[in-house]
């Protein structure tokens, strides 16, 4: 038998010798450092308590930026129309002021120190961010009864993380790693499985437990053994991956947006929240919207619909793709909180929006800024709107009707001509905004036919009511009440404009009343036509509705020919309360007419507007204040003479009048229309679709970007 030859068994000896070695590192690897045959944690998700107030999850993250913290839509974004007015409003300025430049900077700087520092072989965006990361926290201590707010939040970081992580972790916990991190100025030790950080600027410690592949980094011990009693399997505890809230709201929506724009993977941002556990947010949803603002309207209107004080959970995700931000999601309700009117509100049923919604979308015009539609009781709808005005305005409808008679029979005030109305209207309302134009018709004196003293930049806009069948005559019956007494709701004149398009007329007139004090356009306008009621400001816009009805005889688009709507359209559930659409384009020029209005606007009344105004003051300020007096001929002298009571009154009400009317915008207010404009410019259309019910309402929002 030949012996092995020196040479071979020397290459064997090495071989053996290097394999020994390995082994005993990858042995000393796994006892010491890291286990590197470990398997992956299955779901994330499932080691998140379920009682958080809040919870954010984002998987690739890293793939969202070119250059950490500059985002890859960056270039394109800094480029675009809008962006200038945007950066430079009072977004832009808030930011600044918060450091937040500062803030990214400073991220900017520790992401490459780490890189330096480590040669290269740890990199946080690729090694930390790259594949999940999750952050959620509470806001309230539980541990007491009736729970308080925390000083700080109590938050944990999970992530996924590379290799190199989990080796850099087995050895920072060995004392010599320790000193040289203790030398640079962070303190690092041990205490059990977790690791401790502090360092300079941190109120609390940070600590750092590691499970498989998943990193938790928390400032509060109790989130780590949470999380540790759900890896256990321990039946106290439940995660929020398998919450019905986070399935239904989040995960489920996501895979039907996902599924409508023909994406797997969407890039998404899942999250959950519970608005009131945040004491700024509690604070703010206790003052608005405030149901009793006197300056706002709008607000008092918009108090009709949102309570903020009933939103328990918020869960849904942000959607990024290109030129579209999405956001779909659901938000618990408590209805107990509901008032009477948001009670029939979230309770009015869902219908195929072919029935309801497209109907009207077709009548909406291309010119649109924006147009909504809400299935409510329109009934209920319109005691919210009166409720909403003030005590004098409220006060004068309300006298005018007890002068009039609807059907040959008195009426007590507006709310007496509702409930004789209610029967007529189905439960849905719509509302379509267009830019303001100037009405430029003349008689046959070469005078304006609808003037205009109460200059506004407020845009035009029709309410859309839908019609019971066999139930339009009620309606028509309320026209004529308001032909007949026109001039006792303090209407100047009476019109009747043609609805024509070249040899094209329509049989039913547009009915309009004037009166040089109503705000921008001057009139009031109605029309019954068919299934539908519409009222405006307006009567070329309820034409310019009527138009878009019939495209086929007026070439006049609707916004459902806008490829934008398109869009938009894949997205909307088969039933749906309500859709909400703005056009950015159209919205532009609006907010211009706002901003060139807030230019011209005085602190002083203008004399012409106050002469012109004098007597519709007059007759106002003796039905609230001298209601004794049946006309101002009736009051006594010194009533009436100059620096008189009644005077005093009348010139108090003109004044406060000028002011509501006139924008009297101060600087701040300037730079926000700057910013809402850079923000028309950026958008190029979007949309809220909402599905409602008492104790839930889920959204879907469809931003579409206006990008060069």
């Amino acid at each position: 038998m030949a012996k092995p030859k020196p040479k071979r068994r020397l290459w064997r000896t090495l071989a053996i010798a290097c394999a020994s070695l390995v082994v005993f590192l990858l042995l000393f690897i796994a006892a010491f450092i890291f286990n590197p045959f470990e398997g992956t944690l299955a779901e994330l998700r499932d080691i998140v308590p379920r009682d958080v107030n809040f919870f954010l999850r984002k998987e690739r993250l890293a793939d969202d930026f070119d250059d950490f913290p500059q985002p890859k839509f960056w270039s394109r974004l800094a480029d675009a129309r809008g962006f200038a007015e945007l950066e430079n409003g009072s977004i832009g300025q808030s930011l600044r002021q918060q450091g937040l430049e500062r803030q990214l900077d400073q991220l900017a700087e520790l992401v490459a120190r780490v890189r330096a520092d480590s040669g290269g072989l740890l990199d946080p965006m690729r090694d930390v961010l790259g594949r999940e990361v999750i952050v959620a926290g509470y806001q309230q201590d539980y541990s007491v009864q009736p729970p308080r707010p925390l000083a700080e939040p109590w938050f944990c970081a999970y992530a996924r993380v590379s290799w190199r992580v989990k080796a850099a972790l087995g050895v920072m916990a060995f004392g010599m790693a320790q000193d040289k991190a203790r030398a640079q100025g962070l303190d690092i030790t041990s205490d059990g499985d977790l690791l401790v950080v502090k360092g300079q600027g941190m109120n609390l410690p940070l600590y750092v437990r590691r499970h498989l592949d998943v990193v938790m980094v928390a400032n509060n011990k109790q989130m780590l053994e949470k999380a540790q009693r759900l890896i256990d399997g321990n039946r106290d505890e439940e995660p929020i991956g398998q919450m019905a809230a986070y399935t239904e709201g989040a995960q489920k929506r996501i895979a039907r947006w996902a599924e409508a724009n023909d994406t797997t993977t969407p890039n998404v941002a899942e999250f959950v929240f519970e608005p009131n556990a945040f004491d700024g947010f509690r604070r703010h949803a206790a003052t608005w919207p405030n149901a009793q603002n006197k300056d706002s309207m709008n607000e008092r209107v918009l108090a009709s619909f949102l309570n903020l004080k009933g939103w328990m959970q918020v869960t849904g995700g942000l959607m990024f793709a290109d030129d579209v931000l999405a956001l779909t999601g659901h938000v618990g309700l408590n209805s107990k909180q509901h008032t009477q009117f948001q009670g029939s509100f979230y309770s009015a049923e869902q219908q195929r929006r072919e029935q309801w919604l497209d109907p009207f979308l077709r009548m909406v015009p291309e010119t649109a800024c924006a147009a909504a539609a809400l299935r409510m009781p329109a009934g209920e709808f319109l005691h919210a709107m009166i409720d909403a005005l003030e005590d004098g305005e409220r006060e004068f409808l309300n006298d005018a009707m007890r002068r009039a008679t609807y059907q040959g029979k008195p009426l007590n005030d507006v709310r007496d001509l509702i409930e004789k109305l209610r029967p007529a209207f189905l439960p849905r309302t719509g509302f379509v905004f267009q830019k303001n134009k100037p009405d430029t018709s003349t008689n046959s004196k070469g005078e304006l036919m609808v003037p205009v003293t109460a200059r506004s930049p407020m845009p035009r806009v029709a309410w859309v009511f839908w019609l019971k069948p066999g139930m339009a005559p009620l309606v028509d019956d309320m026209v004529k009440m308001l032909m007949t007494y026109y001039t006792t709701f303090s209407f100047r004149n009476l019109y009747h404009l043609k609805v024509q398009s070249g040899e094209i007329e329509l049989p039913e007139p547009v009915t309009e009343f004037t009166n040089p004090h109503i705000p921008g356009t001057g009139e009031i306008a109605m029309i019954v036509f068919r299934d539908f009621f519409v009222l405006s400001n307006s009567g070329p816009l309820i034409r310019d509705i009527l138009f878009a009805k019939y495209p086929n005889l007026t070439h006049v688009r609707s916004v459902r020919d806008l490829p934008e709507y398109e869009a938009v359209e894949r997205e909307l559930p088969a039933e749906l309360n309500g859709l909400i659409w703005v056009h950015g384009p159209n919205l532009v020029s609006v907010l211009d007419d706002y901003a060139a209005f807030a230019e011209n606007s005085s602190e002083q009344p203008d004399p012409e507007w106050m002469l012109t105004s004098r007597g519709t003051a007059e007759e106002t300020v003796r039905r609230i204040r001298f209601p004794t007096y049946p006309s101002k001929a009736s009051m006594p002298p010194n009533l009436v003479a100059p620096g008189g009571e009644f005077d005093q009154q009348v010139t108090a009400y003109l004044r406060e009048q000028w002011r509501r009317e006139r924008t009297n915008f101060t600087v701040e207010d300037k730079k926000k229309m700057q910013t809402l404009r850079g923000v028309a410019q950026l958008l190029k259309a979007g949309a809220i679709s909402l599905e409602l019910a008492p104790t839930f309402m889920r959204f879907q929002i469809r931003l579409m970007a206006n990008l060069r």
